[in-house]
């Protein structure tokens, strides 16, 4: 039979803290060897709920699981020896729901997890840009310190798990990535819908990292940051090698402050990805892939990752395929295919490697860009010159690509920058000079 959390004293009255009666909910369940654990319709506002193994967390329609407002009512950044914290980006590792090495753990709505963020964020954004000064745009709200130094990190995580499912859900306002999978076995996200404030920070979409056999599907994302996140940082895993494959990502719509999806960070692999079907609202970056973030000799190798069937409305950078920092990478960047790539865009496509990295074979085939206007205002001196930026790579082919110059902005100078580039090829493809 389910277990209901009312039954264990929690009440739905948005005011109550109902860690403890969740929590001793779960925790009867699973001494039964698991089973459902039902939230029923009301505001349960909640600390951190450890989820376990066996065990099915189901919000009926109606049902908030929602985070404290007060960091101490949050996991410890030593409650399990898998977590961390990021002081650098202002938060801890405090989450609202957690599973750590368990089995078959399953959150399925229709109900509603909503993180609370606005009890931690800024009241009014920052000035912050990125990429080009296309991400961010539309302002950025960050941690208030004067109410917690620092404030809650990933809504929702499950480390080092296996069958993991996370179907039919909301998940809203989180102050933080909002699912993040880290060394996990065969997940499935799916039907879930995604909403946090588009100005606020780090409120990731989708983050999997460091798994094998992932499948998200059918999901409208709406966020402040990376809408989906491929990694490869497993510094904080037990006994796992830091490899991020057979993963795809299917049928969503996204809307994403920085990146539409965002592939890099760590020193592993990351490989054997398909991202398709996929339609772009509006993105700082549409796709970004980077092997490094500055640390000398640090650097994710990536292969064998498709894109296709791809449709945005508007995308500030379309492409970024860049090794990082120019003293640093190791790693690989290849055979990385993009195919039915159609949209509307402010930035440029930039290919750019460096002596440790250089991105090969590289191919875009039946893709068109269209210029625009930014639709938020931007920092002049930060936008590309240039829609083709291409340097030290090798193996860039472009088959059936176009680009119309729509709407421009005055810092355009030119179609094409192209330095140490081996092996180009353009075949029934027109990128025309800029009008002048």
């Amino acid at each position: 039979m389910p277990k209901y959390i009312t039954d264990f004293g929690a009440v739905g009255d948005g005011v109550t803290l109902n860690t403890q009666a969740i929590q001793s909910a779960v925790d009867s369940c699973a001494a039964e060897g698991g089973g459902t654990v039902v939230v029923p319709p009301g505001v349960f506002l909640t600390g951190t709920v450890f989820l376990k193994s066996r065990i099915t967390l189901q919000l009926e329609a109606g049902a908030v699981l929602k985070g404290s407002p007060r960091i101490d009512d949050y996991c410890a950044d030593d409650a399990y020896p898998q977590n961390w914290p990021c002081a650098r980006e202002g938060w801890r590792g405090a989450h609202l729901l957690a599973a750590v090495n368990c089995e078959d753990v399953t959150v399925t709505g229709p109900g509603t997890v909503d993180g609370n963020c606005d009890a931690f964020f800024t009241k009014e954004p920052v000035e912050r840009t990125w990429g080009g000064g296309l991400c961010w745009a539309r302002g950025v709200r960050v941690t208030d310190t004067a109410k917690a130094e620092l404030r809650p990190g990933q809504m929702m995580v499950f480390v080092q798990c296996r069958r993991v499912r996370v179907t039919d859900l909301n998940l809203r306002n989180s102050p933080c990535w909002s699912c993040f999978l880290h060394g996990c076995d065969e997940a499935i996200v799916r039907g879930c819908f995604i909403d946090n404030p588009v100005d606020g920070i780090n409120t990731d979409g989708i983050d999997i990292d460091c798994c094998k056999q992932v499948a998200v599907s059918d999901c409208v994302i709406t966020t402040g940051d990376d809408a989906i996140t491929l990694r490869a940082s497993g510094s904080h895993l037990i006994d796992r090698p830091a490899i991020c494959e057979d993963v795809t990502v299917t049928n969503c719509v996204l809307d994403s402050s920085v990146c539409g999806f965002r592939v890099g960070v760590g020193a592993g692999v990351i490989r054997h990805a398909n991202i398709s079907g996929i339609v772009v609202r509006y993105a700082g970056t549409g796709f970004l892939f980077q092997s490094s973030y500055g640390r000398l000799g640090a650097g994710v190798t990536m292969h064998d990752i498709s894109v296709s069937a791809i449709r945005g409305h508007y995308m500030g950078h379309p492409v970024r395929i860049v090794a990082g920092s120019a003293d640093a990478g190791q790693a690989q960047m290849r055979d990385i295919r993009f195919r039915d790539l159609h949209t509307r865009c402010a930035g440029n496509i930039e290919i750019k490697g460096c002596p440790g990295t250089r991105p090969t074979d590289i191919f875009f085939d039946d893709c068109s860009f269209e210029t625009v206007k930014r639709p938020f205002p931007g920092k002049p001196e930060k936008m590309p010159a240039a829609f083709l930026d291409l340097a030290c790579a090798d193996d860039l082919r472009f088959r059936n690509c176009t680009l119309r110059w729509g709407e421009t902005e005055p810092e355009w100078r030119q179609t094409s920058a192209i330095e140490d580039v081996n092996g180009m090829e353009f075949e029934a493809s027109s990128f025309p000079e800029l009008p002048r």
